[in-house]
């Protein structure tokens, strides 16, 4: 384990930590190149993956394979629901632009453990680590929750979500760089490409436009009558928000669309869920993150709702809804200064607008520039850390990710939201956002190490 002077652990000591007996070795290969198309390597090689839509049933051999095999739905004493991942070793290689990812339920090569498996306290291995099912929200005791049935906190910053958090005791954090870099390894190695939006669009191309009106006055009612054109951009299941102005949400913020229905000869009715409320003429109707709990409509391990192609469905990855899309998420354990990235490894330090011990400098500097990334940089020292170095102009190649950045004191945001098209995935990251920043597309997901 790099860090802890264990690297190339041998078999006994990977059993005493919990290691997997003949653990094989999963891999996936990227040249640099434009295509974001992996070569399976391994015990990779010959097998297929994919991702299903609605109750459809699809063919995935790694639903066999440990770790993806081992992954488990578990709910704690406070009714949180989390996708238990069991631990696994990483091992990257970098040469320019080239990539290798491989992992094992045991050590191997110059293989890492990742720090969501690592106990700092007593200094040892953790059998796993509960990453929230769903995106958080927020509990009437001001803690951060893994729920279903219930909309996306957001207009909170990431001070206040890593407080939100903890406040649920021990062990209790929210996302961070330790459980992208597991998440996005997991996803490469499985589906053999670095554009995750070539699976799953996920919810992404939301409506959130300010000409988006009411058109008739109504009292007490669960609906919405809007232009036809307008209705015509909405999908039933989809949530939406209602107030006086684009992003506001004085009517009401969060409902499900539950059916849209003829008005007149120019309007439609969009008809939402929840209590009756009083809509205006010229009161605006704007799409939101998706209501959590959509997954259990989808039969496989990972897919979408009624399309994997559209954006306008979320999706879910090995359970674990909205890993991209609805709204961004915020990722701890980082802070960038003008472009410069600073790490931490142990969650209980994890503090905003520190760059100093117990955060670490990585050892290049982020691109000073937006645009589809191309490239992302490598610290052999901190492999867990691979952040964008390199951009092009136009997106369909390499990451299909885009890259958001700016000079000063910043704090990390991943995945995209459901109003930002093609502006989303796996990788993308906005670092352009200080630690105060809070909006109504900015959310968070709840972490639980085994402690």
């Amino acid at each position: 384990m790099k860090g802890l002077g264990m690297k190339g652990i041998g078999l006994v000591s990977a059993v005493m930590s919990g290691g997997q007996f003949g653990s094989p070795i999963y891999g996936a290969s990227w040249t640099g190149a434009a295509s974001p198309v992996l070569t399976r390597t391994d015990e990779a090689i010959g097998k297929v993956a994919n991702a299903g839509v609605d109750l459809g049933v699809v063919v995935n051999d790694f639903d066999n394979c440990y770790p993806w095999s081992a992954m488990m739905e578990v709910t704690d004493a406070l009714g949180n629901v989390f996708i238990r991942i069991p631990k696994f070793f990483i091992e990257k290689t970098a040469v320019g632009a080239a990539r290798t990812w491989r992992i094992s339920g045991n050590p191997f090569g110059n293989s890492y453990l990742p720090w969501c498996f690592w106990d700092f306290t007593n200094n040892v291995a953790l059998p796993y680590v509960d990453v929230g099912k769903y995106v958080a929200s927020l509990s009437g005791a001001n803690k951060l929750e893994s729920l279903a049935d219930k909309y996306p906190l957001i207009n909170k910053n990431i001070v206040q979500f890593r407080g939100y958090a903890q406040a649920n005791g021990v062990g209790y954090q929210q996302l961070d760089i330790h459980v992208v870099d597991m998440l996005q390894v997991l996803f490469y190695v499985e589906f053999a490409t670095i554009n995750s939006q070539a699976i799953m669009s996920g919810w992404t191309t939301g409506q959130f436009d300010a000409a988006h009106t009411a058109t008739v006055n109504e009292n007490a009612v669960n609906r919405v009558i809007a232009a036809n054109a307008v209705a015509a951009l909405y999908r039933v299941g989809q949530a939406i928000s209602v107030g006086n102005a684009v992003g506001n949400f004085s009517v009401f913020y969060g409902r499900t669309i539950t059916s849209i229905t003829v008005y007149d000869i120019n309007n439609m009715a969009i008809n939402f869920d929840g209590a009756a409320v009083n809509i205006a003429i010229g009161n605006v109707v704007w799409n939101c993150g998706w209501k959590n709990g959509f997954s259990s409509g989808i039969a496989a391990k990972s897919g979408s709702l009624v399309s994997n192609a559209s954006g306008l469905y979320p999706c879910v990855y090995r359970g674990i809804e909205n890993p991209w899309g609805n709204v961004w998420q915020c990722v701890d354990g980082m802070n960038i200064n003008n472009n410069q990235a600073w790490v931490c490894k142990d969650a209980t330090s994890f503090a905003s607008n520190v760059f100093a011990a117990p955060y670490l400098q990585l050892g290049y500097i982020n691109k000073n520039s937006n645009g589809w990334v191309s490239e992302m940089g490598h610290d052999s020292n901190n492999p867990f850390a691979e952040l964008p170095i390199a951009v092009i102009g136009g997106g369909g190649d390499y990451y299909f990710d885009y890259y958001w950045q700016d000079i000063g004191q910043v704090v990390a945001f991943l995945g995209g939201s459901w109003l930002y098209g093609s502006y989303f995935g796996l990788s993308v990251w906005s670092l352009d956002d200080g630690s105060g920043r809070a909006d109504i597309h900015f959310g968070g997901r709840l972490l639980k190490k085994a402690l």
